[in-house]
């Protein structure tokens, strides 16, 4: 049976934005699936972490998965969603990429803009701030990024910024940290890994950079590396 990995993507991102290492994964012979995030049903102002949370329980607990794997905000949420998942589904690794980690070692990430209900990515964003946000990326890739950006829940990036305190996860785990990642500091990412005895893989770029920039393949092919000896494959 071949491997599975589920994809957790970022607050404001979506599914699609895990393209590159889905083909690389999938070019291994891994089954892959990166679910979109939903708001409640009462819109995303009404919608809180734990709504994430049990979304990723959810996709976890409804077809065996090897690896879980999470991208800044989607990093938290795999490592909440292990601590909800039953033990005869609990994934057997996870691969973080910057992930906004728990408490205490949130204390050490800077704040973010998230006043009133609604994060405007999406509905007020520019393609000027696409390109700051991903500058080693191409035109096109660029160009992609901005039409599928979405709004996001404000009370869920509080929520997040604010610290969860969360179990170890009790699985061999990765953490990828981008050299020059504004919105979760390297320094924070290797606080966090060396105090869950995780492996640790620095790559250059920023914030997202290895999901969707310039760091992307080497960071895909890094965890796919890693992930072969961890769950003894061929």
């Amino acid at each position: 049976m071949s491997p599975r990995a589920l994809f957790l993507h970022g607050a404001g991102a979506w599914g699609g934005q895990w393209a590159i290492w889905r083909r690389l994964f999938e070019a291994e012979g891994w089954q892959v699936d990166a679910p979109d995030f939903e708001p409640a049903a009462g819109g995303l102002a009404a919608t809180r972490l734990d709504d994430y949370v049990a979304q990723a329980v959810d996709a976890v607990e409804a077809a065996p998965v090897d690896v879980l794997v999470g991208a800044s905000l989607g990093g938290l949420l795999a490592v909440a969603a292990m601590a909800r998942v039953a033990t005869v589904s609990r994934p057997r690794a996870l691969v973080l990429v910057n992930p906004l980690p728990p408490s205490p070692w949130a204390a050490a990430v800077p704040s973010v803009d998230a006043f009133g209900d609604v994060v405007p990515w999406r509905s007020q964003g520019r393609f000027a701030s696409t390109q700051r946000a991903l500058p080693e990326a191409g035109f096109a890739e660029q160009q992609q990024a901005f039409r599928h950006w979405r709004d996001e829940s404000a009370a869920v990036l509080r929520e997040a910024h604010a610290g969860l305190l969360l179990p170890d996860a009790g699985v061999p785990t990765l953490v990828i940290a981008s050299d020059t990642d504004d919105d979760v500091p390297p320094a924070a990412s290797t606080a966090y890994a060396n105090a869950i005895g995780a492996s640790l893989c620095r790559v250059p770029g920023g914030h997202v950079a290895p999901v969707m920039g310039a760091s992307a393949v080497r960071s895909a092919q890094a965890a796919l590396a890693w992930l072969a000896p961890v769950l003894s494959l061929p």
